[in-house]
């Protein structure tokens, strides 16, 4: 072979390699920002953990008794699992209250099942009863969540064991055993840091971040291609979902590294999220105009994206720099891309090198990054501005109750209900049919209708929730109809690995939770199965009674979620818009009144976090609109809404950093006072592209707030080209301006 083709040849498995290397990189980068902070790793250890010490406890205990262990190794094995799955208080002592509240809980539930089990009228009306309670509970907050599903499956449970009065006390001793074991776990080994927790959530913001690189290469590469632009902006919007949970975490004071305020860090999560959005703004205008720039061009943005994936400063911020001439001003974007690869380089380089620890400048008494209040407030003021539950992102129940307020309705309409008693209706009536249809599949199995129904009211604030997740979990559990089939006859007469396959299972469901309901009950499936081999009751026919019961609940759970007492998706939508506008509004009024050197009562970045968790929960109720119709959605109208949505918060985080460091500018102030306006009549619209100006406007609101942006003295600044931004976004979310083609059809 000739030098030249073994050079060839090298090359050619040089790339190779480079390239495999690169796609492990980037699916490491995935799997790392999927689980921000590790929490659902870290529920699956104490899932397979808590329960697997569980049933080495009960074991022992009812060796200690002389009592047969079944029972007690089951009962205690639930209860360990709700219990590490469930509670996600924040400190020890708060931990150790609701392990001792669930206790108690389960030992009333239980106790009453076991005394009305012989009866079987009285216990199906118990089954309704409980049903009902569990749900409405949840009013009290989200510890109350876990403790309610816990009090229901110890009622379940005891039904499902067909427990006689003698074993009653039995059912104490494994209770208790379980919640003094699972609690003493749960605040020592098992109990998670905040600091840790909080280091783990950024290097998950920057895997995101990364893996969004990632996307504008592929979007770089395939312009044309629509999956490439939707994969990058899911990638923007999981990477502003990551850095709300690191929001969120700096409520915490113990989540801190030594020396960092949650000031200065939570303007280093805007900083990144901002580069990151000027990064991929560029790479989109630049991908749209691709054929006009020259090929040298184009190979010094793929090596700049390339460096800032890899983390290579040195060649990404040489290369950027670059960017930056004369020669690229006939195509913007290159430019634009250059000054934001520096800026996303040197607010990475911040937390690298150490110096959000402290203040930057000795000779000040705090550091310029903490003063985004007033001159006249403390600079390292803090107001939180997301409120975690259990350690995630807050659901769409707030919106939902929200949709619910009719203030004109009477006083007993069913419109005053709240939202958890509305829901715990529909978990009673679901209950009350699921027991008449899994009554008529298998009078000796109708529990798992039961427990099926209940279930798809869990976490699901909205009728669109509920019916997404019914559907989901009959695809789940057919699937693992055949998971349990092919695993039960590997395992059949071998308990050990059959208990083993158990855990396995219980710790997989936890683990993809949040990812996929779906997911989640096929392992429970599979785990299913696992159970009935152990207890030598498996059999196809068992699993296919499985199937049917959960098709008939799930047909149930949807049918009670759209006729009874109803949430809707689309009012709910209604009000996350609505929330997310009003935010926007007070932003940027704000925002003037920072320009025109006026005090504000809420720190500009606190209220830019307000913003992203509306947008958040728009995305959320729109995925809930589109996925859960029966009869479909006008799915392309509402994903380009929500995508100029997204435009509109990214531009109001950039207008909102930059006006930190502008000095006073009336015009520009004037300019924020309109967009403002114009929020605040989004807002008010009944539907996006239904806002009106006033009469007396006599031109578009568009039209007028460029007017004043080219009247600002530097109108080529950082807040003004956000500020531009922002009102090209809104104007097409608002009036539409008339067409030749709306003039024709004009009567």
């Amino acid at each position: 072979m000739t030098g030249t083709g073994a050079d060839q040849v090298r090359a050619g498995f040089g790339a190779g390699a480079d390239r495999v290397i690169q796609e492990a990189r980037d699916a490491r980068d995935r799997f790392v920002a999927s689980d921000p902070g590790r929490s659902r790793q870290r529920t699956a250890v104490r899932a397979f953990v808590g329960v697997g010490s569980t049933l080495l406890a009960e074991w022992g205990v009812a060796g200690l008794l002389g009592h047969p262990p079944k029972l007690m190794i089951l009962f205690g094995g639930v209860l360990a699992m709700l219990l590490t799955t469930g509670v996600k208080d924040a400190t020890r002592t708060a931990t150790t209250a609701t392990v001792a509240t669930g206790t108690g809980l389960a030992l009333v539930s239980a106790s009453f099942g076991v005394l009305i089990a012989p009866h079987r009228l009285p216990s199906l009306i118990g089954f309704v009863a409980v049903s009902f309670v569990a749900v409405w509970m949840r009013r009290f907050g989200p510890r109350w969540f876990a403790l309610g599903f816990l009090f229901w499956q110890s009622y379940f449970f005891t039904l499902f064991l067909q427990a006689p009065l003698t074993e009653l006390p039995y059912l104490w001793v494994a209770l208790l055993v379980a919640a003094a074991w699972v609690g003493s776990l749960l605040v020592t080994v098992l109990h998670s840091d905040p600091q840790v927790t909080l280091d783990r959530t950024v290097v998950a913001l920057r895997a995101r971040a990364r893996a969004t690189i990632s996307a504008a290469l592929d979007l770089l590469d395939e312009p044309d291609n629509l999956r490439t632009l939707r994969r990058l902006r899911r990638q923007l919007v999981q990477s502003d979902e990551v850095a709300l949970l690191l929001d969120g975490q700096l409520a915490d004071p113990r989540a801190l590294p030594a020396g960092v305020t949650p000031g200065r860090l939570r303007r280093w999560t805007v900083d990144v999220q901002i580069g990151l959005d000027a990064v991929c703004a560029a790479v989109r205008d630049i991908a749209r105009q691709r054929e006009r720039v020259p090929a040298p061009c184009l190979a010094e943005v793929r090596t700049v994206l390339t460096a800032l994936g890899w983390g290579d400063r040195e060649t990404a911020e040489r290369v950027a720099r670059g960017l930056d001439v004369p020669a690229s001003a006939a195509v913007p974007g290159l430019r634009r891309l250059g000054n934001a690869a520096v800026f996303l380089l040197d607010t990475i380089a911040l937390w690298d090198t150490g110096a959000l620890v402290g203040p930057a400048d000795p000779t000040l008494d705090a550091d310029p990054l903490d003063a985004d209040v007033t001159d006249t407030a403390r600079r390292d003021a803090f107001e939180p501005a997301v409120t975690l539950v259990g350690g995630a992102l807050p659901g769409s129940a707030r919106l939902a109750e929200r949709s619910l307020d009719q203030g004109a309705a009477g006083r007993f309409s069913p419109s005053k209900l709240s939202l958890t008693t509305r829901q715990a209706i529909q978990a009673a009536v679901a209950a009350a049919l699921a027991i008449v249809a899994g009554d008529l599949i298998s009078p000796q199995r109708f529990y798992w209708a039961v427990i099926a129904a209940f279930v798809s009211f869990a976490g699901a604030a909205t009728s669109g929730e509920t019916v997404a997740k019914s559907t989901s979990r009959i695809l789940g559990t057919l699937l693992g109809l055949f998971g349990a089939v092919a695993l039960g006859e590997l395992t059949r007469g071998r308990p050990v690995v059959a208990i083993l396959a158990i855990l396995i299972c219980i710790a997989a469901a936890f683990f993809v939770q949040v990812i996929s309901n779906g997911a989640m009950v096929f392992f429970f499936t599979v785990m299913l199965g696992q159970l009935y081999t152990v207890l030598g009751t498996f059999s196809d026919r068992v699993l296919i009674l499985r199937v049917e019961e959960t098709a008939a609940a799930a047909v149930i759970g949807i049918l009670v979620s759209l006729l009874v007492l109803p949430t809707h998706s689309r009012a709910t939508l209604r009000v996350a818009r609505k929330t997310f506008f009003t935010a926007l509004g007070d932003l940027l009024e704000d925002c003037g009144r920072t320009l025109r050197g006026e005090a504000v009562q809420r720190s500009l970045l606190t209220s830019t976090v307000l913003v992203e968790d509306a947008g958040r929960q728009v995305i959320r109720t729109r995925k809930a609109l589109t996925r859960g119709r029966l009869f479909g959605a006008d799915r392309l109208e509402l994903r380009h809404r929500v995508s100029v949505l997204g435009t509109c918060g990214a531009a109001a985080r950039a207008l909102a950093a930059a006006v930190l460091d502008q000095p006073t500018d009336p015009a520009l102030a004037a300019a924020c006072d309109e967009l403002g306006a114009v929020a605040r009549e989004l807002a008010a619209a009944p539907t996006l592209r239904g806002a009106t100006p006033p009469p007396d406007r006599a031109e578009r609101p568009g039209d007028h707030i460029r007017t004043q942006l080219d009247a600002a003295v530097g109108s080529q600044g950082p807040a003004h080209r956000a500020a531009a931004r922002l009102n090209e976004a809104m104007e097409l979310l608002g009036p539409r301006a008339v067409t030749a083609t709306d003039e024709a059809r004009t009567p």
